[in-house]
């Protein structure tokens, strides 16, 4: 039985991600310091699921030498994550997500065991091309706001990566870039649209897209996401980045706010506003984010299953208690 450690692994995919682990037959410790997330929707501890409250650098660092905690796999998803959540680590961001990353990358390599990064789709920049690629070039703006700190970091990381698997040709990795993930128990609060388009229509409220509302997304079920990341963990096609995401699912965002007020059937009015009235000038909007997801498709054969709809339906019911 392989032996899993997940960083982060009680928030939103990572709940998602450690039910199937244990499903797949492994033996998971989950490490989460619990500042965005909770352990509400995580298994009973068992003699094959643990969880730890802490800091994932300090845990690493702690059990270093000690032959009770070494792991088979390991599944980075600690991070400070959303348009809005990223806010409160500005100036802190980058050392926050290279620094662990690294402690994460160091124990694999210690342990032979294989290492996930999650990154994000935010290291493509302004890149204007449509569907985006891996091997695109990451095309950073002069405006340094605090989601730009987040998406570099992220790309440094995974350069770090890189030059450590050159210096260290044993160890080996995969990188996933998730494109707008959603799903039931997203937390709201961090920034993220279906799960505040769902509480402001289920509610009646106003539902306030930013902008004008032409952005487009491709949502991706976690459930889809986290089926792909085992599969490429389990496959033998390591040190290299790969694309996550549902290009069926491609959507403005005001054409999202008026399905999810379809699918609640409420009387919410939508409106137009500007965020950063809403969450102050440092809260910056991503750019059209459209993946190309060849790479997986080719060389795995993973595919999205999951639409829109049926992701939202689900959202929607987990949000009225059904």
């Amino acid at each position: 039985m392989k032996k899993v450690l997940v960083s982060g692994g009680s928030g939103f995919i990572g709940k998602v991600l450690v039910k199937k682990l244990l499903a797949n037959g492994r033996k998971v410790l989950v490490v989460d310091n619990l500042s965005s997330s909770s352990t509400d929707g995580l298994p009973e501890e068992s003699e094959n699921f643990f969880f730890i409250k802490g800091d994932i650098g300090q845990f690493l660092n702690d059990i270093k030498g000690n032959k009770e905690f070494i792991f088979d796999e390991i599944y980075h998803l600690a991070s400070p994550v959303g348009p809005v959540g990223v806010l409160n680590y500005k100036g802190k961001i980058a050392y926050t997500i290279i620094n662990h990353l690294y402690a994460a990358a160091q124990a694999a390599i210690e342990m032979g065991a294989k290492l996930c990064e999650i990154s994000t789709s935010e290291v493509y920049g302004k890149n204007p091309i449509f569907d985006q690629p891996e091997d695109i070039d990451k095309i950073v703006p002069s405006n340094y706001t605090v989601r730009l700190e987040y998406g570099v970091a992220k790309l440094a990381g995974e350069v770090m990566l890189s030059n450590m698997a050159k210096a260290n040709p044993d160890f080996k990795y995969i990188v996933i870039r998730p494109f707008n993930i959603i799903g039931p128990q997203q937390n709201k609060d961090l920034g993220f649209v279906v799960p505040r388009f769902i509480t402001q229509a289920l509610a009646n409220e106003p539902m306030t897209v930013y902008g004008d509302g032409t952005s487009k997304r491709t949502f991706t079920d976690v459930r889809d996401i986290s089926e792909a990341i085992i599969l490429l963990m389990s496959a033998d096609f390591n040190n290299r980045a790969f694309n996550i995401g549902n290009p069926n699912n491609i959507i403005t965002i005001g054409e999202l706010a008026r399905k999810i007020k379809y699918l609640t059937n409420s009387s919410s009015e939508i409106v137009f506003v500007d965020p950063k009235e809403l969450h102050g000038k440092d809260f910056e909007e991503a750019w059209n984010k459209i993946p190309n997801i060849d790479r997986i498709k080719s060389l795995i054969g993973w595919e999205p299953q999951i639409s829109l709809n049926s992701s939202l339906v689900d959202a929607i019911k987990e949000a009225k208690g059904e």
